[in-house]
């Protein structure tokens, strides 16, 4: 493989081209999330990759030394877009085409400055299955729809996109004092006590965009953290990935009222009769991921309408709108009303 060296922010790093060990082509090399591997379209030759079944485990970082082990280096050469309709920016490899936004579909794109610094994920989810299987599970969901609408069925997905989102997660071992209102029961004065509480907490979740782009990306976002593998560029390649719009400490920040919110439920969790009032907490041990978790969006014709679909690119997770029967049903009970006072009309002029 060769190495280019080049300077983003002032900042001399290494980056390596992600190449075909058989052919040496390094242009339309693509992850294939069904098999795990790296495939060739010129020669055909695939290699696999490391995945959590067979012991990758993704490191978590030490949050104070964050922004000494901070690296802008992915791996090979990635281009930033940013789409002026939607604000949404995109990591993409340097030879792919970018003609539109994958999130709502504009043109308006242009590059970011190359200046940019991008801070690389330590972490990934892969891809689990590809875009051709998105279509089954966009049928078992609208199967599960009540009242669907049954031609929805033979719809087909339009313009389906795979995309990485991005996250932080955080460790952090708490120490905290609380004060908590105690209820002694019906007939006994309720008391308020003060108490220290231990805990280990253990993958908190923040997004790291915050910009609302796509409807349903926020309702399949239930992924399986546990089985993050460490980053590499292989996993990217062919496929955009979303620059965080949320940086570290600002994650972090909304990370501690997660947390707080979790320990308030706890100690409850551990004595039902205590209701926190007030905690202060001690952050100790803090360690954080950055990293990228796989979604695939689509869209989908019903009649003149288009419709908007989400799909957790791990777990298959899918949401969209999907047209129903209400219209009719309701249409269907306002002529059966009418129907009925128009007897009730006929039965008392005959009784007249």
């Amino acid at each position: 493989m060769s190495e280019n060296k080049r300077l983003i922010g002032s900042v001399n790093v290494t980056s390596t081209e992600i190449k075909c060990p058989g052919c040496g082509a390094s242009i339309g090399i693509r992850f294939n999330p069904s098999s795990t591997t790296l495939t060739c379209p010129f020669c055909g030759l695939s290699s696999y990759l490391p995945t959590p079944q067979n012991g990758a485990v993704a490191e978590e970082l030490d949050f104070n030394a964050a922004m000494q082990r901070a690296s802008v280096d992915w791996g090979h050469y990635k281009k930033l877009i940013i789409c002026s309709n939607c604000g949404g920016q995109t990591v993409y490899d340097t030879e792919q085409v970018t003609g539109a936004c994958p999130f709502c579909g504009s043109t308006s794109v242009a590059p970011a400055a190359e200046t940019e610094q991008i801070m690389v994920p330590n972490a990934v989810i892969p891809f689990s299955f590809t875009p051709e299987q998105t279509q089954e599970y966009f049928i078992s969901f609208l199967k599960r729809k009540r009242m669907l609408n049954k031609k929805a069925l033979k719809c087909k997905l339009e313009k389906v996109v795979g995309i990485y989102l991005p996250f932080w997660t955080f460790d952090a071992y708490t120490a905290s004092s609380y004060y908590a209102y105690k209820d002694n029961g019906f007939y006994a004065p309720a008391d308020h006590v003060s108490d220290v509480w231990y805990q280990y907490i253990d993958d908190v979740v923040v997004f790291a965009s915050d910009r609302l782009r796509h409807p349903f990306i926020s309702k399949v976002q239930n992924y399986d953290f546990e089985k993050a593998v460490p980053y590499s560029p292989k996993y990217l390649a062919g496929i955009p990935a979303e620059r965080y719009t949320l940086g570290l400490n600002d994650g972090w920040e909304r990370a501690k009222k997660l947390i707080t919110e979790k320990l308030k439920k706890d100690v409850h969790r551990y004595n039902r009769h205590l209701r926190v009032e007030k905690i202060a907490t001690n952050y100790y041990g803090v360690k954080f991921r950055c990293l990228m978790a796989p979604m695939y969006l689509a869209t989908y014709r019903f009649g003149k309408k288009t419709l908007q679909v989400a799909i957790n690119g791990q777990t298959g997770e899918t949401f969209c709108e999907a047209p129903t029967k209400i219209g009719r049903i309701i249409l269907l009970g306002l002529l059966g009303f009418l129907l009925v006072c128009a007897l009730e009309v006929v039965i008392r002029w005959l009784h007249i």
